[in-house]
């Protein structure tokens, strides 16, 4: 007979972590809203969805998008 285990098993991201370029300021954003903005404008596909800040006129990006290395212009 079989053994069963139990499986910690990650639980879907359900939202991301946004962070905006020029104050720092942070925003949780769904996941479901994610995906109804890639519905409506697929924007460029090399890049993730951005959004304005609500405290400055900066763009939000991704947290890891900071991380990430990226070209410069």
């Amino acid at each position: 007979m079989r053994r069963t285990t139990n499986i910690h098993r990650r639980k879907p991201v359900r939202s991301s972590l946004y962070q905006c370029e020029a104050c720092g300021a942070t925003e949780r954003i769904p996941a479901d809203v994610l995906a109804y903005f890639d519905a409506v404008d697929p924007g460029n596909p090399g890049e993730p969805a951005t959004f304005q800040c609500e405290r400055c006129p900066g763009i939000m990006y991704p947290d890891w998008w900071f991380r990430a290395e990226r070209a410069t212009p």
